[in-house]
């Protein structure tokens, strides 16, 4: 279960139960391959933070849920979101929903 409200007013509120191609649990690390001269390449490894992550939420929504999170992305840059035992302050990137199906991206912040 998803859970999303705007950190500016608790009054909107989408619960959505994800469905298995959601991705909450994907973690990366800053790396680079970068090549050089002589042919061989060369690894930079930045670490790890979660600001690098990003949330990919898949499932089905009501047409109500389907307008309030229109609503919310129109007008609440700033989203809380709870999900799979963690929490995260999010800015919504990219909304989809074709048929009830939703697809949305999420970026975290800081």
């Amino acid at each position: 279960m998803v859970s999303i409200t705007t950190q500016a007013s608790s009054e909107y509120v989408v619960k959505i139960k994800e469905n298995p191609n959601s991705k909450i649990k994907d973690f990366y690390r800053r790396v680079s391959r970068i090549a050089t001269l002589d042919g061989g390449s060369v690894v930079i490894d930045s670490g790890y933070t979660d600001t690098d992550r990003t949330l990919t939420i898949e499932g089905r929504i009501t047409e109500a849920q389907k307008t309030m999170l229109e609503y919310m992305i129109e007008n609440y840059p700033l989203w809380n979101v709870s999900a799979k035992g963690e929490f995260f302050s999010c800015s919504p990137n990219r909304m989809t929903c074709d048929n009830g199906k939703l697809y949305l991206t999420l970026l975290i912040g800081s």
